[in-house]
Formats: C-alpha cells, structure tokens, sequence
C-alpha cells in the first residue's frame, strides 16, 4: 500500500559578493560530515517561495534580502515506493534556485535548527569544488555548479529519480547549454 508522500518545497539562495559565492557548511544528525551548500530550506506552509528564501537567508547567514532577482533553475526529485533510507529521504522535492541581488548586513547565522555550522563568501573556484563534493546530496550541489561553470543557461529544469540503493539519477534536463 502506498503511503501518503507529499512533495517537499526547496528553495535555494544564489548570493554573490563580486566574485564570490555564499555558502552555509551545514551538518544534520544523520549526515555522514559537514558540507557546504547554497543557503536554503524548506519552504513552510503558508509561505510563498520568496518568503522562504528571505527567511532562510537570514536564518543560515544572518544577512537581509533586500531584492530577488531572476530564477536560476529548478530541480525535481522524484523518490518512487522503494524502502527509504530514512525519512527524511522518503518524500520527493521540488527545488527551486533564486538569485539575490541585493542585500545588506553581515554574516552572523541564527539557524533555529542548529545545523549551519558557518556561512562564508567563497571565490567561484572554491565555491563550485565544494558545490561538487557534496556527494551525498549531489542533486543540490552539481546542478548549481554547471550554472556557476558556464555549462548551463539560467531557467533550466533537471529531473532525477532516486534509485533503489539510494543514489539519485538523473532522468533528464531541459535548457540551454552555456551561461
């Protein structure tokens, strides 16, 4: 019988600082190490995407978006019937990726859930080779490092499914190639 698996909303921060990129080294209680990722979460009821990503933002860097530019990509994953390898893995999500373009404060985390463990402005090189070691949750860090590298135009939609041994594959991608 299959249960009730509602589609979780993501949304994610594209922040620069010139050449740099903000990223939050973020640890949950079942993660395998610390990683660096955009900053970013779950998009709670009765939000609209950019009251998340506003709130987020403050929440994991401490800092204020002032404006949101354009949309940068989204990104489906879609988790079929299979035993999950925890719960947190059981639920398909939607990603949705958003520049800021302007915000003001300085960098001082506040994550109510206590899992940022810091939020830095990285030079692009750097940012993008943390992007790709995530490992264990690749689909949040390759897509936004192709962005970062030029390989993809902005507005491109990536669809991955995850497998029974809990590896995530990417079933298609839609857009453009190039930056």
């Amino acid at each position: 019988m299959e249960t009730d698996r509602r589609t979780s909303q993501i949304v994610i921060a594209l922040v620069r600082r010139g050449d740099e990129v903000l990223l939050v080294q973020q640890q949950g209680p079942n993660d395998p190490g610390p990683t660096w990722a955009l900053p970013g979460g779950m998009v709670e009821s009765g939000e609209l995407l950019t009251e998340a990503l506003v709130r987020e933002v403050r929440e994991e860097t401490g800092l204020k978006v002032v404006q949101i530019g354009s949309f940068v990509y989204v990104l489906q994953l879609d988790c079929p019937a299979y035993q999950p390898l925890n719960e947190a893995e059981a639920n398909p999500a939607t990603v949705f990726a958003l520049e800021v373009i302007e915000w003001e404060g300085d960098l001082d985390p506040a994550d109510p859930d206590s899992l940022i463990l810091e939020a830095r402005f990285l030079p692009l090189a750097d940012a993008v080779r943390k992007l790709e070691k995530a490992t264990y949750i690749p689909i949040m860090g390759g897509p936004m490092a192709a962005y970062l590298r030029g390989e993809v135009s902005r507005g491109a939609a990536w669809f991955y499914r995850r497998q029974p041994d809990g590896s995530d594959r990417l079933i298609q991608w839609l857009g453009n190639a190039g930056g």
